[in-house]
């Protein structure tokens, strides 16, 4: 009886750790540095080669300087996730999207619309049952039977792609998901440890769900993490904002009438720019409160004399600066709209 009872107070022991709550595999603080110490040595040793180096100018992450972090949802993730995993998983991602296979394959998908898109051809998407088999695209001549080999003129296999930021799926919903996943497995947790005796088989069933909330971690940080360096996204010196935009729309009921809505998105902008806007709006303020207290009781003749005044009024009046600052916001919207928002899951064969 002495013997059962040491056996489940180990075991709640076990679960009442703090750093087994939601992992098996913990290294102390003196490990953790050492190891993030080496790490940064070794990156840092790795982009002073890499400065010597040219890198092709396309999506390799090697080819400009921004150091790459991981946003976690809270601090605890770190110690939950194993961050090579991700940092391998990534790797494979961003060498599967700039792979020659790739290129070979948008090439060859790009001839076969250009060149088979007529009444001549069909171009059909074979579906596959099996999720380890690539979908097949398909030219074969028209009037033909389609089940026969050699009526297929051209055939593609598909890479597979997962798509982490369109409207059925974002990495918005993905983190509502991690925080109610963890919420459910907290309150599990708190159950289980509430208990007097904790079956063997309540500790697997809980260490089973426990490492599938780990590994819906690993693939919610290798997705964003991915994003960050495919799309060479700093979050180093920005901020996130709503830029406004204002769309018009013509009223069904009245020609002459315009329906105007307004519009909100997210977009990341350096503080740079910020800081110019601000300073730009601050000196604009102050070059009018100048001429106001200037024109007060002058009249138009000797409004007209003034040679100082008349340069601050057209000094006030010059957009240049403004227009400027609208330019540069302007384009980096631009790139992020053009940001992408898939990952190579699995290459084609060409």
């Amino acid at each position: 009886m002495d013997d059962n009872k040491e056996k489940q107070d180990l075991e709640k022991q076990d679960l009442e750790n703090p750093a087994r709550k939601f992992s098996t595999n913990f290294k102390d603080d003196k490990e953790d540095k050492d190891d993030k110490e080496d790490k940064d040595d070794k990156e840092d040793k790795e982009d002073n080669k890499e400065e010597y180096e040219d890198k092709e100018e396309d999506n390799n992450i090697d080819s400009v300087d921004i150091e790459y972090n991981i946003d976690y949802l809270i601090e605890d993730d770190e110690q939950l996730i194993n961050i090579d995993n991700v940092n391998n998983q990534v790797d494979t991602y961003i060498n599967n999207y700039n792979s020659e296979i790739m290129k070979k394959y948008r090439i060859s998908f790009n001839k076969l619309y250009q060149k088979y898109s007529n009444k001549k051809y069909k171009i059909k998407i074979l579906p596959v049952n099996d999720k380890y088999k690539s979908t097949k695209i398909v030219v074969v001549k028209n009037g033909k039977k389609e089940d026969k080999d050699n009526n297929i003129v051209m055939e593609l296999n598909k890479p597979n792609y997962i798509y982490y930021n369109d409207e059925c799926f974002n990495l918005y919903n993905f983190k509502n998901k991690i925080s109610n996943t963890r919420a459910e497995l907290l309150y599990k947790y708190e159950i289980l440890v509430s208990k007097i005796n904790i079956t063997p088989e309540e500790k697997t069933n809980f260490e089973k769900e426990r490492n599938k909330f780990i590994k819906l971690l690993e693939t919610y940080y290798t997705y964003t993490l991915y994003n960050k360096k495919i799309n060479k996204i700093s979050t180093i010196n920005t901020t996130k904002l709503i830029l406004q935009s204002k769309y018009n729309i013509n009223n069904n009921y009245n020609d002459d009438n315009m329906i105007y809505i307004l519009t909100g998105d997210t977009y990341i902008l350096n503080n740079n720019i910020i800081n110019s806007i601000n300073t730009n709006n601050i000196d604009k303020l102050t070059q009018y409160n100048n001429i106001v207290l200037q024109l007060t009781g002058k009249t138009n003749k000797e409004i007209k004399q003034d040679t100082k005044l008349i340069e601050e009024i057209k000094l006030y009046l010059n957009k240049t600066e403004n227009e400027n600052l609208i330019k540069q916001i302007e384009e980096s919207k631009k790139q992020q709209d053009t940001y992408i928002n898939y990952i190579v899951s699995r290459l084609p064969t060409v």
